[in-house]
């Protein structure tokens, strides 16, 4: 990886690591900390847009007032994210124009700018109106919401209020819901171990 993606890709990676505060921080930290993250690992993703990355602008432009410093690194690693989708996802089990506005990307993990050792960090995006239906997986998850406000759910309870800012932490296996009101989501993920088994929908939900 040249110096014009690496700098980039540590810088984003340093600010959210001295930002991230709230629920799970601790964890995603620790687990941070002992990846590797040195030059000779680094990877060049390949840049790859999406339609929902339509909203990418406009939310790291919200999260400045919020966190500067990490709204500038993305700002700076824009060009280079790899941005994608999970493929069992359509608009048929998701909704009509889900897939339009829905895609993620990874900083660290194998489409990101370091493979990770059973870890995974990056960014969601998530587009006005839209419901991320209830889902789970083996992986325990944190959330640090950029944008919002947004609902979210865990287990069979109900949708509750979120701030940007806050973090989100499901536990290994707790199935989640997550939706959005007139503003798009940008939110930092994390999953933090057990990372090799995919997200599944709850059927029903």
């Amino acid at each position: 990886m040249n110096d014009n993606i690496y700098g980039p890709a540590i810088w984003v990676i340093d600010t959210i690591r001295t930002s991230l505060k709230g629920e799970g921080a601790a964890e995603v930290k620790a687990r941070l900390a002992v990846q590797d993250l040195s030059p000779a690992a680094a990877i060049d993703p390949g840049s790859r847009r999406l339609p929902a990355t339509r909203h990418f602008a406009e939310c790291v432009a919200t999260s400045m007032f919020l966190v500067p410093e990490v709204a500038a690194a993305l700002a700076g690693v824009d060009e280079f994210l790899h941005w994608k989708q999970n493929p069992n996802y359509s608009d048929d089990v998701m909704g009509e124009g889900y897939m339009d506005n829905y895609a993620y990307a990874e900083i660290v993990g194998p489409d990101g700018f370091f493979p990770g050792d059973d870890f995974l960090m990056g960014l969601l995006l998530l587009g006005p109106g839209r419901l991320y239906r209830d889902h789970w997986h083996k992986a325990p998850e944190l959330y640090w919401l950029l944008t919002g406000p947004s609902d979210w759910r865990k287990d069979a309870g109900a949708f509750t209020r979120r701030s940007p800012g806050e973090t989100v932490w499901h536990p290994p296996r707790m199935s989640h819901a997550t939706r959005t009101d007139a503003s798009p989501l940008l939110a930092v993920w994390a999953w933090t171990r057990d990372v090799g088994s995919p997200a599944r929908l709850v059927e029903g939900a």
